[in-house]
């Protein structure tokens, strides 16, 4: 027997080896599992005795000393669960097992530090002796009814101490302590009585660790006797106490006075570090979850500081003022972070103060500032509790755009979408919020400068047209099924218009803030900008029906007018104007009427003349000159329709409004033209076409500018009448060598002989100063001088007489030099007008190739090709003939009555191939030919021999006339036809 009990003992010795090695494992589940095997095997089986189990203790607690691995987190579990099993309330007694208080002092003997001992080796028995103490606490077993408060307070007279001595361990330690209030409840109060009474003895009480645990047992034991003197009204938080808790937070002294210097030694906790102390998680989370029956009836709630105030002082003042040091900034930024995602709605704004905004707004501008990364982790925590809180998204837009904290150009500063990210977020009612916001922001900028309060404007209607476009993202039939992002756009609609075109009451808010500079007209010019913006981006790419905000947006300054508690409207016109407006506002709700209660054809062209209708009146409401004509034009040209007697027959009426709204230096009358013109082309008849034609005849140069919009050859008359958001006549090449080579001759003549006059003007001037001034011009004999005269002085009247004489000179050599810019902005106008009236043309022959009507259009067509002076007309014009020609094949062939209109067409076609051109001016001849020519053969099969006869002559012509320039090509392209026609 005695020789199978010494094998056995072997055995066991190393399964515990085994045990203990994998307790040390960084791996968790191996960790648990060697803790349940110990447990099992050892404790709970009721085998070991009460020396084995004590053995067992003692290693454990040895293990806690071990440095390695991780030792400390399983040996730690395993204690906590084998003193619950041994000497728990419920647990079994055993023989030879030492009590709490032996226990203790295992703990201190096996956590004991030798005098020879390295510093490393010293951490780790300080770390094993605290995690030994926060196991025993663990385990409840020294607050059971038959226990005493001495093994409690020898327990944290061990954790006191260690804070006391090591402030590198002094978090750990009093999060200990804090952890330990929870399991302290129901319990007698000596136990939390004890833990006050030995943090002021220690000293501690004025450390962070030392305020989060007064307040947990001021939480949780309400009736203790807190002791004086301490705190003001014995708590921490009290409004008095602010300053205080901001530098105890901040871990600096709190108090010089000489009672105080023990505990002043004792309060350093050593060097920064990156972690944030456990304290401030406690204070935020007291005064956000304030609740004045969790503190004791002597204490004075209202007393107590505001989560608001504590923010301000402790954070915003404390960690981001301009002196802190990147370390507090950066504690700042935590504590931010750490915030957002959980603090109520009500008090979210609190926290977007002062010095955070600008430290956040500084940070955030280049990657290269220290607290760069921190501040960008700030804006993606702001940006995913909007996410998901949608109560959020307003109040954090209106912090981050507020006048004082925030800045309304906080996107641009910060180089972030953060704003555009957050009004993409906010969907329907909140949405009203957010106009809300943008409306105080344009009322009340928060500057008494002028300048920069229209700056501050500028950018608030931006980023109100940055929200149009950003909804316009979604796809329609996203937007069409949530109707609330139609309702939005209207909103943001109408707090443009109320600010473009109505006198605005900017009174001081519910806030008492102060009303900034009232709307100046250059700002009122830059909101109605802003509407045509937004009109423009939702005509390009509509939501549903283009005219449904554009005629929503007249409704809403139409009532705003005839509501007499709405802001007066600014608009300077007299009756007639007025009456103008009543009638075309009378005519708009007819027509918006048809639009919906016609058939589908006829509803396309109603909506059509809704869009035209309703920008002109807003038109007329930005005062363009000529807006209150075309109102009355359209008046003229749509009233039978509307009284449904018949058609509108004055289709040149309508392109000349529509000519003149793509004349205008604006994308959207641009848009709305080619809206109007798409459902309008089949319309048109010849006169109308006839109109565009005319267009595309005009000079490229001043006096075709003069012809074209009836201007008077005056100075001051040749402004650009076009913007250039589209077309870069540099970028294209305007003026240069191939330009002139596509020029015709009567052109060049134009130019020289422009140029030859502007010389001759100039000579002539040069001659007048120098026969005023006693001078010879350059080119004269300089030594034919007359000395008498340089010699003679003049009066004062002559000198006035010679000012009076320079003046007029200075004034007409200006005029000399001037005419050449001008004729150089007439020729960008014609082209651009030209390239507009293009862009129809294409729409009409991709909507009416079938037409033969179109087919008139193809000699000015390439008349435009070989005469132009730009090669972005040119190659525009050929743009619209090769689309033309795909488009006529099969069923999309243009029906003619006779053919005898189109073999005259045909033979201009060839007359204007055989002129002088460019290679495209060639190719589009040649396929406007072949589509004269699959236009007759389609009607009649028999006139290909009368075609043949054509290009027979034009053939004769080319090989014995040499004023004849057809290129090879033309025959070429003719004879593949004839091949593929055989087939």
């Amino acid at each position: 027997m005695s020789k199978k009990r010494g094998r056995e003992q072997p055995a066991i010795n190393t399964q515990l080896v085994e045990i203990y090695e994998d307790l040390a494992n960084v791996d968790e589940n191996i960790r648990l599992k060697a803790a349940q095997a110990l447990l099992t095997n050892f404790v709970a089986d009721g085998k070991s005795t009460g020396e084995q189990l004590n053995e067992i203790v003692r290693r454990l607690l040895r293990g806690l000393c071990s440095g390695r691995k991780a030792a400390r987190l399983g040996f730690s579990v395993v204690l906590t669960e084998l003193l619950i099993e041994l000497l728990g309330p419920s647990g079994r007694s055993v023989a030879g097992f030492p009590n709490v208080l032996e226990l203790i002092e295992t703990l201190k003997n096996q956590s004991q530090v030798s005098s020879n001992v390295s510093g490393q080796e010293e951490r780790d028995h300080q770390f094993g002796r605290l995690f030994g103490a926060e196991s025993i606490i663990k385990s409840g077993i020294l607050f059971q009814p038959s226990m005493g408060v001495e093994a409690w307070s020898n327990i944290l007279d061990i954790v006191y101490e260690l804070a006391k001595r090591k402030p590198w361990l002094r978090e750990e330690c009093g999060f200990i302590l804090f952890n330990s209030i929870q399991i302290l409840k129901g319990k007698d109060l000596e136990y939390a009585q004890l833990i006050i009474d030995k943090l002021l003895a220690k000293g501690l009480s004025k450390t962070p660790q030392g305020v989060a645990i007064w307040i947990g047992i001021q939480a949780e034991f309400p009736s203790i006797a807190l002791p004086r003197g301490v705190w003001h009204h014995e708590d921490p938080l009290n409004r008095k106490d602010i300053s205080r808790l901001a530098k105890i937070l901040m871990e600096a002294s709190a108090t010089t006075s000489p009672q105080s210097v023990l505990e002043s030694e004792t309060t350093t906790n050593g060097a920064w570090a990156t972690k944030l102390q456990f304290a401030w998680d406690v204070v935020l989370a007291e005064l956000l979850d304030f609740h004045p029956q969790g503190l004791q009836k002597s204490a004075k709630p209202a007393k107590r500081m505001r989560f608001a105030e504590f923010w301000e002082e402790c954070i915003d003042k404390a960690l981001f003022a301009t002196s802190s040091s990147e370390e507090r900034k950066y504690w700042g930024f935590l504590l931010f972070q750490r915030i957002v995602p959980n603090v109520p709605v009500k008090v979210l704004s609190d926290i977007f103060t002062q010095n955070l905004m600008r430290c956040l707004t500084n940070q955030l501008a280049s990657p290269e500032r220290y607290l760069h990364r921190a501040a960008e982790r700030s804006i993606k925590t702001i940006l995913a509790r909007a996410r998901s809180n949608p109560n959020t998204r307003a109040p954090i837009l209106k912090a981050l755009l507020d006048p004082v904290n925030g800045d309304i150009n906080f996107d641009k500063i910060t180089k972030t979408k953060t704003v555009e990210t957050l009004i993409s977020l906010v969907d329907d009612p909140s949405f009203e919020q957010v106009v809300g916001i943008y409306e105080d922001l344009i009322l009340r900028p928060g500057v008494d400068d002028e300048k920069t309060a229209a700056s501050r404007r500028q950018s608030a209607a931006d980023q109100l047209v940055s929200a149009v476009r950003s909804i316009q993202h979604h796809s329609t039939e996203q937007v069409l099924a949530k109707s609330e992002f139609l309702v939005n756009i209207r909103r943001i609609l109408a707090l443009l218009a109320k600010c473009a075109y109505f006198e605005v009451d900017n009174a001081p808010n519910d806030q008492g803030d102060s009303p900034g500079p009232k709307i100046s007209q250059a700002s009122r010019e830059m909101f109605r900008t802003r509407i045509s913006s937004c009109l423009s981006s939702l005509v390009a790419k509509p939501i549903g029906e283009p005219s449904y905000f554009a005629y929503e947006l007249v409704c809403n300054i139409h009532g705003r007018e005839e509501n007499a508690n709405h802001p007066h409207v600014v608009l300077n016109a007299d009756e007639n104007v007025r009456v103008v407006l009543r009638k075309a506002w009378q005519t708009l709700r007819k027509v918006h009427t048809q639009s919906s209660c016609d058939p589908d054809e006829e509803a396309r062209f109603f909506r059509a003349l809704e869009l035209l209708y309703s920008l002109t009146i807003l038109q007329v409401h930005n005062e363009e000159a000529d807006a209150v004509g075309i109102l009355v034009e359209l008046n003229h040209s749509f009233k039978p329709l509307l009284q449904k007697k018949r058609r509108p027959q004055d289709s040149a009426t309508l392109i000349e409004i529509l000519l003149s709204f793509i004349a205008k230096p604006s994308q959207l009358f641009r848009r709305l033209a080619q809206q109007v013109f798409t459902a309008c082309a089949s319309e048109l008849d010849d006169t109308a076409l006839q109109s565009m034609i005319e267009i595309l005849e005009t000079k490229e140069s001043l006096s075709g500018q003069s012809q074209m919009f009836d201007q008077e050859d005056e100075e001051g008359q040749a402004g650009s009448a076009f913007d250039v958001e589209e077309v870069d006549l540099a970028k294209t090449g305007l003026g240069s060598s191939s330009a002139e080579e596509e020029s015709d001759e009567g052109s060049s003549d134009t130019d020289a002989a422009d140029s030859d006059e502007d010389d001759d003007g100039l000579a002539e001037l040069n001659a007048k100063l120098a026969q005023i001034v006693g001078t010879r011009p350059g080119n004269e004999d300089v030594d034919a001088e007359d000395s008498s005269s340089s010699d003679e002085e003049m009066t004062d009247e002559q000198m006035f007489e010679l000012n009076g004489s320079l003046e007029n000179i200075f004034r007409e050599r200006k005029k000399v030099t001037s005419k050449k810019t001008e004729k150089k902005d007439a020729k960008e106008n014609i082209v651009n007008f030209k390239c507009r009236v293009l862009d129809l043309l294409e729409i009409y022959v991709k909507q009416e190739h079938g037409n033969g009507l179109a087919l008139s259009l193809s000699l000015p067509i390439l008349t435009l090709v070989r005469t132009t002076t730009s090669p972005l007309v040119s190659r525009k014009a050929c743009d619209v003939m090769r689309e033309y020609a795909r488009l006529c094949k099969g069923d999309g062939m243009p029906h003619i009555e006779d053919t005898e209109s189109v073999f005259d067409l045909l033979e201009a076609v060839h007359v204007e191939a055989m002129k002088e051109g460019s290679n495209a001016h060639a190719s589009a001849c040649s396929q406007a030919s072949l589509l004269l020519v699959r236009v007759l053969v389609a009607h009649d099969r028999e006139s290909l021999r009368k075609v043949v006869k054509v290009y027979g002559a034009t053939q004769e012509r080319a090989l014995f006339d040499f004023s004849c320039k057809v290129k090879t090509s033309f025959f070429t392209d003719w004879l593949n036809w004839c091949t593929s026609a055989r087939k």
